[in-house]
């Protein structure tokens, strides 16, 4: 769904639609200003930062995909996360084992379902141009965004390593002269509270300042039945702050400076329901209650704080310009719940009841991390050309606790990355560019295992590094000034990884990714519709994989062969009317593992699930299970169909105007694991949310607000060493909220 913004233009006098519908398409698509045409109204150009300038979309030789921040509040409406992102673009997944903490992104299929703190995912997260390494960084609560723009495949040479399946890039609202305050109140379901406010203030003529803050909670909404009457589980109480200092002078000179943080906690990260599934069956088994679960009680809680700070110096010289962006990020997180997700009081498959108790917890007791990047660029009227260095250094401490054996063990990892990079552009004609870049990185990683009380851990440890070159090549060539060309041929990598969760080290060597993709941009009937369509294939060596449960609960690094994938991503967006805006999206995705003799370990569960796989050795694993061939198989949480739609209708209403936004959304089936079984298995889902409102010239907003307002619930994830346990989606929610702006 999208929000309205009426108050950034004006009506004209003979259509007194259009400003309302100028500024509807700048809050779906996110980067309009909104133009009146001799024909009315049209879309305007998409402006965003994909390649770290200013670029107007179809001039960007890539896949890119932008959500406006107005878009971004409205699918935030039920107290969500980052999650609320999935499916919104083509071929983007996020899903998370750990609840609203350590989100996982997939693009084009490639991801990482790895649970661990220092799990290094090739979709990279960049906010406010600070690359965030840590999984656990990426928790933060999304507030006054200026826009999200997803980079599909490989961005290893302007954005590094962990890049190659692309990136998700989030940039917050900066500090401005101009006035740009709101404040927004909502209330829903299960006492789902959210407060957020923002405003600028002008401190001199050459300072200007932004203070944002956000605060949400819920109240504990899942019965432990175990745990006698009342709601134990599902609430949660966070809040998130920012302040910007933003120094203009002249200009020759620009700094801003950011400090920000944000605080979580809660009765359960995850909630983990117990032989939710049934042999031979997939889906949730008949009688599912998602208010109810039967977990031992005292094993669950969650709490994480972060403070960073950002600065970011930009000097404009006669012949080029000099970017300088320091990051710092620190955080300390815990999280522990009862893995198995029943009580064990028997064997085996009922609802509820666990084949042996499992409860731990885990988390950093410290991390830092540190980023510093310099940039030069300079243009002419025949080319552009930046370059630099990159530098990262991240230190972090991991505690792995074992509830029932009241044991600890640690693990200290550190990475050091350092990185040159370069691209060009050349503007042969003003109807064909090349665009070339080419990045080199060296990674290393230190890891150690420290036991701990009672801990049965061995001490261990694990240095691996390794250097890299990263490079693509692009061409945009413009049929006319309606239809637009490229192609791009790229590779990235993603450095060797490590981890040692409770004393089970492991490592993956570098994975290279080889993509080629071609895509049109096109702006159809006048200006009032667009469609941008790309179609790519890929092949990853060395694809490093995360082999997870089994017969217990670790983690394995494997290391595929290769990987190929291939696959069509479409957008479309068309002004039917002066006030009826459709947008819609779809992405096919194939993904295959080629490699004869790699194996996974079969589900350990009790009852065991049905796997489909050929088995390999019975019995063969460490705990006794069986041992498979996954050679063949999609990688996991890698749905081959995605789709979203959503409709807008605007009515003028005395001084303001009614709105009605529906978007809906589809997404594929999706095995949860490297092996595949009947009923180990993301299920697809078709997803509604609803936004009905009145908003006023004078800034006003009330609105009734619907997430998943068909009520559908479906496996998200799931455990396969113990029973045949899933964790679900957020089930429907229904609430209200009043916004004011300035």
């Amino acid at each position: 769904m999208c929000g309205i913004n009426t108050t950034t233009i004006k009506k004209p006098a003979s259509h007194p639609l259009l400003g309302v519908f100028a500024a509807v398409t700048v809050a779906c698509t996110g980067l309009y200003s909104g133009a009146v045409s001799a024909q009315g109204i049209v879309l305007d150009e998409v402006i965003v930062t994909a390649q770290k300038r200013e670029q107007a979309l179809e001039d960007v030789p890539a896949s890119v995909s932008a959500i406006s921040g107005e878009t971004v509040r409205d699918l935030l409406g039920a107290a969500e996360n980052i999650r609320a992102l999935t499916n919104r673009v083509p071929s983007l997944n996020v899903e998370s084992s750990n609840g609203r903490t350590q989100p996982r992104f997939y693009l084009r299929g490639l991801g990482n379902i790895d649970f661990d703190n220092n799990a290094a995912q090739p979709v990279g997260m960049v906010l406010d141009d600070v690359f965030l390494e840590s999984n656990v960084l990426r928790s933060l609560p999304l507030f006054d965004i200026q826009r999200v723009e997803v980079l599909k495949g490989p961005q290893g040479s302007l954005f590094g390593r962990n890049t190659n399946a692309g990136l998700v890039k989030i940039d917050s609202v900066r500090p401005s002269d101009d006035r740009n305050a709101y404040v927004s109140f909502a209330y829903g379901d299960n006492d789902t509270t959210a407060v957020e406010a923002a405003t600028n203030v002008e401190a001199s003529d050459s300072v200007d300042m932004r203070f944002s803050a956000k605060y949400q909670r819920r109240s504990d909404w899942i019965d432990n039945i175990e745990n006698g009457p009342g709601d134990d589980f599902g609430g949660f109480d966070e809040y998130a702050y920012r302040l910007q200092f933003l120094y203009d002078a002249d200009e020759s000179f620009r700094a801003l400076l950011k400090v920000h943080g944000f605080h979580q906690d809660g009765s359960q990260p995850q909630v983990f329901y117990a032989n939710g599934l049934e042999v031979g069956k997939k889906g949730l088994r008949k009688g599912f209650d998602e208010t109810i679960a039967r977990h031992d009680p005292g094993q669950a809680g969650m709490e994480l704080d972060h403070f960073g700070a950002m600065l970011n110096l930009e000097w404009d010289l006669d012949n080029f310009t000099i970017t300088s962006i320091t990051g710092y990020d620190s955080v300390e997180n815990f999280q522990s719940t009862d893995v198995d997700g029943g009580v064990s009081d028997g064997c085996c498959g009922t609802l509820g009841q666990s084949t042996f108790p499992v409860a731990t917890g885990d988390g950093l007791d410290n991390h830092d991390q540190i980023t510093q990047e310099i940039r030069l660029s300079t243009e002419s009227d025949d080319y552009f050309f930046q370059g630099g260095v990159y530098v990262l250094n991240e230190d972090m401490k991991i505690r792995s606790y074992d509830l029932l054996a009241d044991s600890t063990t640690w693990v200290d990892q550190q990475t050091d990355s350092f990185a040159l990079f370069g691209q060009a552009e050349f503007i042969a004609s003003e109807e064909f560019s090349i665009t070339l870049g080419a990045r080199f990185t060296f990674d290393e990683k230190d890891l150690k295992v420290i036991p701990g009380p009672n801990s049965t851990a061995p001490a261990d440890s694990i240095s691996v590094d390794d250097d890299f070159l990263s490079w693509d090549l692009a061409f945009t060539y413009d049929v006319n000034d309606d239809w637009s060309l490229y192609g791009r041929l790229a590779n990235a990598s993603r450095g060797p990884v490590t981890i040692g969760r409770f004393g089970f080290v492991s490592s993956a060597e570098t994975e290279s990714s080889d993509s080629i993709e071609f895509g049109f941009k096109s702006t159809l009937f006048g200006g009032r519709a667009r469609w941008n369509t790309s179609v790519y294939a890929f092949v990853n060596d060395d694809q490093q994989l995360s082999a997870t449960g089994g017969g217990a609960n670790v983690n394995r690094l494997l290391n595929a062969r290769e990987v190929k994938g291939n696959g069509i991503e479409t957008d479309f967006e068309m002004l039917i009317t002066d006030n009826f805006l459709l947008i819609a999206n779809a992405s096919y995705n194939k993904t295959e593992i080629n490699d004869p003799d790699l194996a996974d370990l079969a589900c350990g569960s009790a009852p065991s699930c049905t796997y489909l796989d050929p088995l390999i050795e019975a019995g063969g694993g460490p705990f006794g299970e069986d041992v498979v061939s996954i050679d063949g198989n999609p990688l996991p949480r890698a749905p081959e169909v995605m789709y979203n739609i959503a409709l807008q209708y605007n009515l003028p209403v005395g001084d303001g105007d009614v709105y009605f936004h529906t978007d809906w959304n589809y997404r594929d089936d999706s095995n949860l694991f490297l092996h595949e079984s009947i009923e180990f298995v993301a299920d697809s889902r078709w997803l509604g949310g609803l936004r009905v409102g009145y908003r006023s010239d004078d800034g006003l907003d009330i609105a009734l607000v619907g997430r998943n307002i068909t009520d559908e619930l479906t496996v998200d994830g799931g455990i396969n060493f113990n029973n045949l346990t899933v964790f679900i989606n957020e089930p429907a929610y229904w609430g209200v909220e009043f916004r004011k702006d300035w």
